[in-house]
């Protein structure tokens, strides 16, 4: 097969593949099967990689669900809703989540025929020379978090070729400075950005203008999904938080992609103003039990307001047979980091 045939390489790193959505992945990584399937593409990965993927997501899950192993909440959840949860410690509940995305993550990969490369195969001496004298990934701070990336890029340098370049996808800044000194090699920060690599953007602005006459639209498909996610308070501990709705939404870094199917990708960011109601524990009053060296609140507080939350967001748009934009078929939220929120960006006088 010539050069010019042969599938562009591309790897994916984890940040990327995260923020592209929980396994089996959204609709950035549908893009990225639909493109293999294809044969213009063919990913490679690490397994090093597809471990963080699974980290991360398990991380995020178990920040949620923890509460569980508390019998403290396994009481409540009795007395108010007549469940009975069952006894669980908190390391089974890290188990049982670590299996399910280790699974998840490799079927998601599987989806993209993705090969799988081995960090085995890089010699720890090649990475701790990079240490000790400052280069690669090793150039500037944080010398003890680059480790993973250093062995990952090490795995896959060798995948640069000349006839069989290679494409990294990371908003990781520390692979700026070891990219350039590969030859045959291409970052690049997004697969919004892979796929304006491509050729994929759509200019025309029929899309942009459908998007603003459906403003509407999106605000009902963006709260509905929000609704489903839920919030969760970071400045003030133990937050109970009820969405009352989303009054406003402000979209913006739209971008469209078409490469001849029959719907458009639209990526971008929405700025959603959001009204809820909040409940939790009356901290500045508490008691501190010098026994148990924990905080003792004797009361509630409770309260409406108004914040701010801001998420990246995948929409597909049908096309009829002229390739004009006809109907929003769905809409997702690329990563769940937006779900964490102030309740008062001002500031609480207590946590």
């Amino acid at each position: 097969m010539d050069a010019k045939d042969r599938p562009k390489k591309v790897f994916l790193d984890a940040n990327v593949v995260i923020r592209a959505g929980r396994p089996p992945g959204g609709m950035l990584i549908d893009r990225i099967v639909d493109l293999v399937k294809a044969e213009f593409v063919s990913v490679v990965t690490t397994d090093l990689t597809m471990a963080e993927v699974a980290k991360k997501h398990t991380d995020n899950d178990y920040k949620i669900v923890r509460e569980v192993a508390r019998p403290r909440f396994r009481a409540l959840a009795h007395d108010v809703l007549g469940a009975d949860l069952p006894q669980v410690e908190e390391k089974e509940i890290w188990k049982r989540l670590a299996d399910k995305y280790r699974d998840e993550t490799t079927r998601m990969f599987v989806r993209m025929k993705a090969r799988t490369l081995s960090i085995d195969d890089v010699k720890p001496s090649v990475v701790f020379r990079a240490y000790n004298t400052n280069e690669g990934f090793f150039s500037g701070e944080g010398k003890r978090d680059q480790f993973p990336d250093a062995f990952i890029f090490e795995r896959l340098k060798p995948e640069a070729k000349g006839d069989d370049p290679l494409i990294i996808v990371s908003d990781d800044g520390d692979f700026k400075v070891p990219a350039k000194a590969v030859e045959h090699l291409t970052l690049v920060r997004s697969i919004s950005d892979l796929f304006k690599m491509f050729g994929f953007e759509v200019k025309e602005p029929d899309i942009f203008t459908y998007i603003d006459d459906n403003h509407d639209l999106i605000r009902e498909m963006l709260e509905k999904q929000l609704a489903e996610w839920g919030l969760l308070a970071t400045d003030v501990k133990d937050a109970s938080i009820e969405q009352l709705g989303l009054s406003d939404i402000t979209l913006s870094n739209l971008a469209a992609f078409d490469y001849g199917g029959e719907s458009i990708l639209v990526v971008g960011s929405a700025e959603m103003i959001v009204n809820v109601s909040y409940t939790h524990p009356d901290w500045e009053t508490a008691s501190y039990d010098s026994e148990d060296k924990i905080l003792l609140p004797f009361r509630d507080v409770s309260g409406e307001t108004e914040v701010t939350v801001d998420a990246d967001f995948s929409m597909t748009i049908l096309v009829d047979d002229d390739g004009k934009p006809s109907e929003i078929e769905d809409i997702e939220f690329r990563n769940d980091n937006f779900i964490y929120i102030d309740l008062n960006p001002d500031g609480w006088p207590y946590k």
